[in-house]
């Protein structure tokens, strides 16, 4: 009937409900737009990343936001960026101003569907990649709280999706870097609520490594975890013996980053004139990757080379951070010392340290300590350790041999040439020797500050390991702690710890 209206008292609150239900599913809808696609530009934008070319990448990763700005596999890769790019140079000013995009990218992330493996997976890295550059300004606390986030996303994620490969590569590293953790911090561990073997991580990653090959969508993440399980292996678990297994791979790589796994293994393996040339061979790796200059530079002055003081010069000239400067200014203090033989010029060098800003590294406090001592390396134990530290072993069992008692003047100076004199003959192959002067290393050197005794032992361990007398090493690996040595003294313990580990114990 005209005019006769009909109303309930419910009619506007059920329009209501019914706007409030279509706008809230229209709200679901925009959220369960948002995507993590893997297409050929994020690929491309991958491996631009790990060869650490910055600005190419950045021009593909706009590319994809043009494309599909739901797409939030970009949120990743910028994150990514800024993390490679913070680590590599170490510059603090853009690592205070890109700190603060974390909290917005992962309100991005959480967008992304529950039921993607890579929702989980992105914050899981995006908490890790800001713990560890957190870690590199001393922002410990910070870096503490990232990686426990990161271990519970990246946990979670394997439970859901225990088939994603992606997520093994991050957890493998986490759990070997808890499982290296020193007995007296495991109550850090413990109250972040994390917990990991080195067996545990190794596995994870070399799984990555098996279940890529052959499938092109992985490459980038193959490469990645290759050169992360290179540098394990070399830098934390002393054992580079069990990359030959994995020698091939890495020299099928390229960029930057495998650059540097390819010349530090050909250094441990003492075939470091054609770790030298692998990198002269690159120079765009050098100028992308400051650090490798450095590397150069070491083995060069290992070898005598005049032109090795060009090469630290060069790092430091180039290299924005703090990490290696003061060390890279002792060793042009060594070049001058033992290849120009030019005392005076030795000193003006090594005072120039002073200059450079602190840092928390082993080698850059030795170098303080070099400066504050005042005193003048013994140039024979110094060229011998440099040759060892190189790879060249038989040149190093010459400068010692060569030399006499009369040259080693100090009590110190004896401890350390018997010391040297161990490493090179272990290196050598020649075990009944290197025994030998390793237990007489830690005999006369076990109220020693310096590191040899320390060392010695570990070392010991590592030669029982492999020579199958699993209670002398372990008793060796034991011991490091217990020596009164200030130099060295955590990297030491954390290796030994990893023997202890191995052999399950």
């Amino acid at each position: 009937m005209k005019g006769i209206r009909f109303e309930s008292p419910f009619l506007y609150t059920d329009m209501r409900f019914l706007l409030t239900i279509g706008f809230v599913f229209g709200i679901l809808g925009t959220v369960s737009s948002q995507h993590f696609t893997t297409d050929e530009n994020y690929h491309e934008a991958y491996s631009l990343l790990l060869d650490l070319k910055f600005e190419k990448a950045a021009e593909k990763i706009q590319a994809m936001r043009l494309e599909d700005e739901q797409n939030l596999a970009t949120v990743y890769l910028e994150d990514l960026s800024d993390f490679l790019y913070i680590v590599v140079t170490e510059n603090q000013e853009q690592f205070n101003q890109r700190k603060e995009l974390k909290s917005s990218r992962l309100t991005l992330i959480e967008q992304l569907p529950n039921n993607s493996p890579n929702r989980l997976l992105a914050e899981g890295e995006i908490h890790l990649h800001w713990a560890f550059s957190s870690m590199r300004f001393g922002e410990y606390f910070s870096a503490a709280s990232g990686i426990n986030k990161a271990f519970h996303s990246l946990e979670k994620n394997i439970t859901k999706h225990p088939d994603f490969l992606p997520t093994y590569k991050s957890m493998g590293l986490l759990h070997t870097l808890i499982g290296t953790v020193p007995d007296n911090y495991k109550w850090a561990t413990k109250l972040m609520g994390v917990e990991g073997t080195i067996e545990q991580g190794v596995t994870e990653m070399e799984t990555v490594l098996q279940k890529s090959a052959g499938r092109p969508e992985y490459q980038s993440l193959r490469k990645e975890t290759l050169f992360l399980l290179a540098f394990l292996h070399m830098n934390l678990l002393n054992d580079s013996e069990s990359l030959s297994k994995f020698e091939t791979l890495v020299d099928q790589e390229t960029g930057p980053l495998m650059d540097f796994a390819k010349a530090s293994l050909l250094k441990e393996r003492g075939k470091s004139d054609e770790a030298i040339s692998v990198l002269e061979s690159h120079p765009s790796s050098l100028a992308e990757f400051p650090y490798l200059n450095f590397l150069i530079g070491e083995l060069k002055l290992a070898r005598m080379d005049k032109t090795a003081n060009l090469h630290f010069e060069s790092f430091l000239k180039s290299f924005g951070g703090s990490s290696y400067k003061r060390s890279a200014i002792q060793k042009l203090a060594w070049y001058e010392l033992l290849i120009k033989e030019n005392t005076d010029n030795y000193r003006k060098q090594l005072a120039r340290i002073g200059s450079q800003p602190t840092s928390i590294l082993d080698e850059d406090k030795a170098a303080e300590r070099e400066l504050e001592s005042g005193q003048i390396p013994n140039k024979i134990l110094l060229k011998a350790r440099l040759q060892f530290d190189a790879g060249y072993f038989k040149p190093a069992l010459k400068t010692l041999v060569n030399s006499t008692t009369a040259e080693m003047t100090t009590a110190e100076e004896k401890l350390e040439f018997t010391y040297r004199l161990a490493r090179i003959h272990d290196a050598l192959g020649n075990t009944p020797d290197a025994i030998a002067y390793y237990d007489l290393t830690i005999d006369q050197g076990a109220d020693s500050k310096r590191y040899f005794a320390a060392n010695s032992s570990l070392m010991l361990g590592l030669l029982y390991e492999r020579t199958n007398e699993k209670e002398k090493a372990l008793n060796c690996f034991k011991a490091c702690s217990e020596f009164n040595n200030s130099e060295y003294r955590n990297s030491i313990n954390q290796k030994a710890k990893a023997g202890i580990l191995r052999l399950g114990s």
